[in-house]
């Protein structure tokens, strides 16, 4: 009875009316979903009822700063449209995230971030289909792709702020998600290698150069590209030694060394890595301390072998 009190309070906390909207464009019923926007819209500028927990909606932890902003008068209708489809994308939910920037579209938002989440919405899509599907010769593959790839050109020849430009560019590299797709890596590593040693080579002075390494490493690890791998790493090594990830490169290469068997080099690498300096993350999600427990597990396995 009280896990029943608890579950109705965190559902009323939801604003009911944006609770329905939600509900109406997963449900594909979009003719009703103009109608509950005006309810919500209605319901923070007359009533003030604001959301306290969506977290089961997803994609919106932050909604009741974006209503009290909008009911206060920061936000146009617009903006706050706007708003909530970008929170949308960045939690890959791009059938919300495509209704809420249609609705801000619609109310004249010309914010050119819309194009960078439409982006993520047409790369969600196409790896969905790729997961759900498991079928490389579905024409919708060709079809989100080209509209992921449009939407980021867009982004790219409209913004004005290098960090974005550049964000843009790191993503055009490669529409791959590597937890999505996990089967076709082979499929689709060679191209998405070479751009992003393309990018490297082109913007070597950038602020996503780790980024784009740290993906282009993970890439040749994962395609068992050993030799290519080694000499990534000792030129990211050579280039940026002071980098935040440089720790990480150094047990890249010490992978590169160790399955290749050799061994004497690799344990030479792998004792020369500061693990006190190791990153907590890195691309694509891992963490730190797991890594670091798979490095001295190949050194005690190395030692025991001399």
């Amino acid at each position: 009875m009280i896990f029943f009190e608890v579950f109705s309070l965190i559902l009323l906390s939801i604003n009911p009316h944006l609770n329905s909207l939600v509900e109406a464009i997963r449900s594909s019923h979009i003719s009703n979903a103009d109608s509950y926007w005006h309810q919500y819209t209605s319901s923070l500028l007359n009533e003030r009822l604001f959301s306290k927990n969506t977290h089961q909606l997803g994609g919106l932890g932050n909604v009741k700063d974006r209503e009290v902003k909008f009911a206060e008068g920061q936000f146009t209708e617009a903006e706050f449209a706007h708003q909530i489809g970008i929170d949308f994308s960045s939690e890959s939910m791009s059938i919300e995230s495509e209704w809420f920037l249609n609705k801000a579209e619609s109310l004249g938002s010309a914010d050119i971030k819309i194009y960078f989440a439409r982006a993520r919405n047409y790369a969600k899509e196409w790896n969905d289909v790729l997961h759900y599907n498991d079928d490389l010769t579905d024409p919708s593959l060709v079809v989100y792709e080209e509209k992921w790839h449009e939407n980021l050109i867009k982004f790219i020849q409209h913004s004005k702020d290098s960090n974005d430009i550049y964000e843009g560019r790191l993503a055009l590299t490669s529409i791959y998600w590597p937890f999505r797709t996990p089967g076709y890596i082979d499929s689709f590593a060679p191209a998405i290698i070479d751009n992003l040693q393309g990018f490297i080579n082109d913007y070597p002075d950038n602020p996503l150069i780790e980024q784009a390494y740290e993906r282009l490493i993970w890439r040749l690890y994962e395609t068992k590209k050993y030799t290519r791998l080694c000499e990534i790493c000792l030129n990211f090594i050579k280039e940026y030694p002071d980098a935040r990830i440089a720790e990480y490169i150094k047990f890249q290469l010490g992978n590169a060394y160790y399955y290749s068997d050799n061994f004497d080099e690799a344990m030479k690498i792998y004792s020369s890595v500061n693990q006190d300096s190791f990153p907590d993350h890195v691309y694509p999600g891992w963490g730190g301390r797991y890594i670091l427990e798979d490095l001295n597990r190949k050194l005690d396995e190395l030692k025991d072998m001399d």
